[in-house]
């Protein structure tokens, strides 16, 4: 028998938690990362308007808002993308009993 094995992975996943939460920045370029005006920190994640417009997973905010000067930055919120990879493995545990989670935002499912 061939062996299967799905990787899920929730692209822009903090992005769009923070864009679920906050409404009035859904139509902007979105991005979760430090903190702008002490003008240090990284992007870790970014929606896809961001990324139309050459924002880059783990360049600074200074370089990213270079790009994108509309960008919105928002702090992690760790414990709310926590609640949402519980919600995914819960849903991937309905379907097997082998989940590996790989990080909050991706997990490796076999049937």
């Amino acid at each position: 028998m061939e062996r299967v094995i799905l990787h899920s992975d929730m692209n822009s996943f903090y992005a769009n938690v923070e864009c679920l939460y906050h409404p009035e920045i859904r139509e902007f370029p979105v991005a979760v990362g430090g903190n702008p005006e002490k003008r240090h920190g990284i992007i870790l994640a970014k929606n896809q308007k961001a990324k139309e417009a050459g924002v880059k997973t783990g360049e600074a905010l200074w370089q990213a808002r270079t790009k994108c000067p509309t960008l919105v930055i928002r702090p992690p919120n760790y414990e709310l993308y926590l609640r949402f990879s519980r919600l995914a493995r819960k849903i991937y545990n309905r379907y097997s009993d082998q989940v590996e989670p790989f990080g909050l935002d991706e997990s490796w499912v076999r049937p």
